[in-house]
């Protein structure tokens, strides 16, 4: 009777204990504990592939930067020699017409714009996935918890089978019944560990931080968002908002510039210079102008070529702007769908299902109900507890996907 009444005291501690504590928070743990805003920042800071993007807005500003007022002169001399010897020497400077150093300028400018829209639209894709990888890690973390307490307990009640078969209060069949149950947990907490491992080295991953770290999620899920949500609205939002929409509508101002460049470059360039010539002990000056004449050379190729690209410009922003459409939709109906999951597991839900296993374990301690029903009751609590931590994950993840088909945090839509 004492065993019965020290196995169910601590049963019935636990379970309040993780009906009071599991859906709130997550357990500290002693290492390198970080949360989901600490997480996300780590990786905007040292993600590999943000870093090496940064790069290349630097090299677009270069590029920029590196376009020349004027191009430079150049400078000619020969001589010969002989009884008449003569020396010339030449500078001239070639001036590009058409505005064709604008239109340079404006495609360096643009692309400058455009390496920025890559970077803003790389952020979004690796806060996705860090806010996914860290609510990937909250759920193992929850589950391991609970886990790990369900081996105490089926410990626990492996231990009073045995007393009560020894006693000939049962059979062996629900000793061996009891000892499946403990290995079972056993189990589940071997793969949960594993699979912690794999969260936190995805984690690491994307932080840039040391990939055999052991960081802790802490923080727990957000509160459930009570902000009413309208489709169009988010369809909007999002064709207003996606950075790598922007970026692909850049391409056609883009390729307009260099249309305007080919058409601009068939316009030959002016070259201007001045002569100094020396002969037979006499000096004159004179001045030198050249054209080219575009008579078979009319840059045809670059012209027809930005012609036709602006086609597939525009064809790739229509495609774009369908495939943001389907996301939106897409992740606002697995949002609606995990909502209504998880509504299933109110608090009414969780505390009857606590107060069932209270009540089975003091039928059991007062000999009124057999340890089958003690183990299948705890099962069931088990079952249902992981399924609501699923349920919360589930839900938490079809904002993250929302969000980032959205292009922003669902608290700035209008």
């Amino acid at each position: 009777m004492k065993i019965r009444m020290r196995f169910t005291i601590t049963i019935i501690g636990i379970c309040f204990i993780t009906f009071i504590v599991l859906p709130i928070t997550v357990a500290t743990a002693q290492n390198e504990e970080i949360t989901l805003e600490g997480a996300i920042q780590a990786a905007l800071r040292d993600n590999p592939a943000l870093k090496a993007i940064r790069e290349e807005v630097k090299v677009a500003q270069a590029q920029l930067d590196g376009i020349p007022l004027l191009s430079n002169p150049k400078l000619e001399s020969e001589y010969v020699s002989g009884l008449h010897s003569e020396q010339i020497f030449e500078l001239s400077k070639t001036f590009e017409l058409g505005g064709q150093r604008g239109y340079r300028i404006q495609i360096a400018k643009t692309n400058l714009e455009k390496v920025n829209l890559e970077l803003t639209n790389k952020s979004r894709l690796v806060t996705k996935s860090v806010k996914l990888a860290f609510y990937q890690l909250v759920l193992i973390q929850e589950k391991l918890k609970l886990a790990k307490e369900i081996i105490k307990h089926n410990q626990e009640m492996y231990e009073m089978a045995q007393f009560q078969f020894e006693a000939g209060d049962i059979s062996v069949t629900q000793v061996g019944l009891a000892n499946i149950q403990l290995q079972s947990a056993r189990r589940e907490v071997a793969t949960l560990e594993s699979d912690l491992q794999l969260a936190q080295l995805e984690l690491n991953g994307l932080m840039g931080t040391k990939l055999d770290g052991t960081p802790t999620a802490i923080g727990g899920y957000p509160k459930k968002s009570t902000k009413k949500m309208n489709l169009d609205t988010l369809k909007t939002h999002a064709l207003a908002h996606r950075a790598d929409l922007k970026s692909l509508k850049l391409n056609v101002k883009l390729t307009e510039s260099s249309y305007r460049l080919a058409r601009a470059s068939n316009i030959p360039d002016l070259n201007i210079g001045g002569i100094a010539e020396r002969s037979s002990g006499k000096l004159g000056f004179g001045a030198k102008l050249s054209l080219p004449l575009p008579l078979f050379d009319r840059n045809r190729s670059e012209i027809q070529s930005a012609k036709a690209q602006k086609q597939v410009d525009s064809i790739r922003v229509s495609n774009t702007e369908k495939q943001i459409t389907r996301e939106v939709i897409g992740a606002f109906v697995a949002l609606n769908a995990t909502e209504k999951n998880l509504s299933f597991y109110d608090d009414n839900l969780l505390k009857l299902l606590n107060d069932n296993l209270t009540l089975t374990l003091t039928a059991y301690d007062l000999g009124e109900a057999e340890l089958l029903e003690v183990i299948l009751m705890q099962s069931e609590y088990v079952k249902t507890q992981f399924a609501y931590l699923d349920a919360l994950a589930a839900y938490r993840k079809a904002i993250v996907e929302l969000e980032a088909a959205i292009g922003t945090s669902i608290d700035l839509v209008q």
